[in-house]
């Protein structure tokens, strides 16, 4: 048999590289994911107001004794 022989139908072909795509398509979203997150921040956002959390609007009651679990 010589190599002109041969002969691969082409519809296969396509589904193989449909497939091919289809399972480097996460790869690529991962190392899209690392180009974002190793990117250096925004100078613009870096100069916003530190998140400041709410005080409770009662003080917790003071435990007599063993109130434990």
């Amino acid at each position: 048999m010589t190599n002109t022989e041969y002969r691969e139908s082409q519809g296969r072909s396509f589904t193989e590289h449909a497939v091919f795509v289809l399972l480097l398509l996460p790869t690529l979203v991962v190392l899209a994911a690392a180009a974002v997150s190793l990117a250096r921040p925004d100078p613009a956002m870096a100069g916003q107001q530190p998140i400041v959390t709410a005080a409770a609007c009662e003080p917790c009651p003071v435990a007599d004794g063993d109130d434990g679990p």
